[in-house]
């Protein structure tokens, strides 16, 4: 008997914004609870004060990074696949430069267990360099996307702008750090949008311009 299943481009679209969106509520507990509580700038010895005497807070919030990690990595998987039928190149390249944010990051959750969130935090702002590379070239995927609103795309790109040049001044000029850091004030929550409501857009109609085919058999779509 013949199946009407889900076209895989909805699919992904919505395990893509799924990820996204549980990653977004993780962050916010990860960093903006848990991290932020623990850390302090330039003084580990209050900070490790903080993490002995808040353990539970400090444990919870690194469980909470693994959990970033691993949507992180459907995400990059799942953008590939949405993105690869209009522009095979510009989907490899997403996918490939969000991998390599992801491996800053698992690197730096380790340090993060070890105790060491002044180590963790820079390698993890390396890797968020890395990560506005990708939303740029995720943007310029998602332009060349018909199935996709433009006015994404540009979210998409100056999110990444964003992200790296925040990220870049951090890293390679720290004489640029009060720049750095005026920037993240005001540009913090455009970010976070830009990715958000690609994210919301995603779930309720990602893929919906591709009808789905009846079938006998499971989605064999190539990767």
């Amino acid at each position: 008997m013949k199946t009407l299943k889900m076209n895989p481009i909805r699919f992904f679209s919505i395990l893509t914004g799924t990820a996204l969106l549980i990653m977004a509520l993780a962050a916010g507990y990860a960093y903006g609870i848990s991290f932020t509580q623990i850390h302090v700038e330039n003084d580990p010895i209050q900070t490790m004060t903080n993490i002995q005497s808040k353990s539970t807070l400090f444990y919870s919030g690194a469980a909470a990074w693994i959990l970033i990690l691993a949507a992180d990595l459907i995400v990059a998987y799942g953008l590939y696949r949405y993105l690869k039928s209009s522009h095979l190149t510009l989907a490899i390249v997403s996918g490939t430069l969000r991998l390599l944010y992801c491996l800053f990051l698992a690197i730096g959750i380790v340090f993060l267990f070890r105790q060491d969130t002044q180590l963790f935090e820079r390698i993890w702002s390396l890797g968020l360099f890395i990560f506005g590379f990708h939303l740029i070239v995720t943007g310029i995927g998602v332009l060349k996307n018909e199935r996709t609103p433009s006015i994404f795309a540009s979210l998409l790109v100056l999110a990444g702008i964003g992200y790296s040049l925040i990220h870049g001044l951090e890293n390679f000029m720290p004489q640029a750090a009060a720049a750095a850091a005026f920037l993240d004030t005001y540009l913090s929550i455009p970010m976070a949008v830009g990715e958000l409501s690609f994210a919301v857009w995603l779930i309720a109609k990602g893929g919906k311009s591709v009808s789905p085919q009846p079938s006998v058999v499971p989605d064999q779509d190539a990767l």
